[in-house]
């Protein structure tokens, strides 16, 4: 008789140890952040790059959450949920990373007088810059899967 706890325990590392493996999506994109703000000033120059930022925020941390559902699907943490379900869970998931985000730059500017939100419209175009990246990624995943799986059907 095998122990669930030790299974359990393996699979949790298990999916831990697969799921490390694609975070590197939005590490890459705050790294880029971090680089273009301390390094080369570039938000002073070119604030509307923040948009962009937000954007691909969105994509990188949606790219991560999809395949960490993925991975959790493919270990039975999540049971047999639909291909729709795991991409709403994710959707949902990578929304409410992007309003804790501003809830923390929120923070960080009250707490250290920090000039990271430049008002509710910033604030509200920042969330729906990462929501919108979030949308893309997971519709253009979609068109993709469907036209190779499509591929494979008719043998191209």
């Amino acid at each position: 008789m095998t122990n669930p706890t030790r299974h359990s325990t393996e699979s949790l590392t298990l999916w831990i140890t697969r799921s490390s493996r694609v975070a590197w999506a939005p590490i890459l994109v705050f790294a880029i952040h971090v680089i273009l703000a301390k390094v080369f000033d570039v938000y002073t120059h070119f604030p509307n790059i923040d948009i962009a930022m937000h954007f691909f925020g969105g994509v990188g941390i949606t790219y991560f959450l999809l395949r960490s559902a993925t991975v959790a699907v493919d270990l039975n943490f999540l049971g047999s949920p639909s291909r729709a379900a795991v991409v709403l869970l994710t959707f949902f998931a990578a929304s409410t990373t992007t309003i804790l985000w501003e809830f923390f730059e929120w923070i960080f500017d009250h707490s250290f007088q920090r000039q990271f939100q430049a008002g509710l419209n910033d604030t509200m175009l920042d969330m729906l810059m990462g929501m919108l990246g979030s949308i893309v990624y997971l519709v253009l995943t979609h068109a993709l899967s469907r036209r190779s799986s499509n591929s494979t059907i008719n043998g191209r």
